[in-house]
């Protein structure tokens, strides 16, 4: 469908509206309110020990979680993009449900498997605990971040195929050797944008979490967690748009590095055509033909 001109500047101009009020408003009003004491009073709000605390917590969550999700998410997406197996439909549907479950749901399933009175609760009596501590905080980050890497890896495999994996197996190569030198160079930009998403959700949950923290600064709290605090439990409003403020930046500079990164895919991975030139009517008219004795000879 064709547009006018007037259409596609309304268009420009609703769209521009929207994102003004959805999100340039609401982000500039916290950098405002997060910088209204000066810059002196912000470094003190981020600066103390509880801040310092949910900052090392949520950066030691997502290199916990990022690993797993890479292993788990590339065999998941090998298994799906190569294998013909029964049951594959259902593995699909697993891998997508934390996009249709909301994280509360998940932070309650995790309370009755690892809670006290759970199916596994019995392993807090080794001294192990699940629940109300960093095992927790883990699975129910690892749970949310599920599909990131599987998404973006499935679909480059498929496109990909398999004939440089055959040639590699047929020329003697191993398998660690066809996946370290074929597969993984293959999927290198897909699975690097999967483990921006994955840092990037990883920072920012809060609903799943909440339900399995004890949420005590020092020990269990997030960043996420510490801004719900500041606001709720300590009416603390400047020191928690101050935390906002600092999980804004971590999150921008994801942002940035997953920009980045999808330009760079898209142009290093993008294959060079070489279009073949079709003769034009004049050469085909002035070439010369060619002797039948030299025609018969070759």
């Amino acid at each position: 469908m064709k547009l006018s001109s007037p259409a596609r500047y309304l268009l420009r101009t609703i769209a521009l509206l929207y994102l003004f009020i959805l999100l340039i408003v609401p982000v500039a009003l916290i950098f405002w309110r997060s910088f209204q004491h000066g810059i002196g009073q912000f470094w003190d709000w981020i600066t103390t020990p509880a801040a310092i605390s949910a900052l090392q917590l949520s950066v030691l969550i997502v290199v916990i979680v990022v690993p797993l999700n890479v292993i788990f998410g590339v065999a998941t997406a090998i298994a799906l993009a190569r294998g013909n197996f029964r049951g594959k439909g259902l593995i699909q549907s697993v891998v997508d449900l934390p996009f249709a479950v909301s994280p509360v749901v998940v932070g309650v399933a995790l309370i009755l498997l690892w809670g006290y009175g759970g199916w596994f609760g019995g392993v807090e009596s080794l001294g192990f605990r699940v629940i109300f501590g960093l095992p927790g905080m883990v699975l129910a980050t690892v749970f949310v971040t599920l599909p990131f890497v599987v998404r973006e890896v499935e679909p480059v495999l498929a496109e990909i195929g398999t004939e440089q994996e055959e040639a590699a197996a047929t020329l003697g190569a191993s398998g660690w050797q066809t996946f370290g030198r074929i597969t993984l160079p293959a999927i290198r930009w897909g699975l690097t944008y999967g483990v921006v998403l994955t840092v990037a959700r990883a920072l920012g949950e809060y609903g799943a979490v909440t339900l399995v923290s004890s949420n005590f600064p020092g020990v269990s709290q997030t960043l996420t967690l510490l801004v719900s605090s500041r606001y709720t439990d300590d009416y603390n409003e400047f020191g928690a748009y101050a935390a906002a403020t600092l999980l804004m930046f971590v999150a921008l500079l994801v942002l940035v590095a997953m920009t980045l990164i999808q330009r760079r895919g898209e142009t290093g991975s993008a294959p060079i055509r070489r279009r073949k030139r079709k003769p034009s009517a004049d050469a085909v008219q002035t070439a010369e033909p060619v002797p039948l004795e030299k025609e018969m000879a070759v």
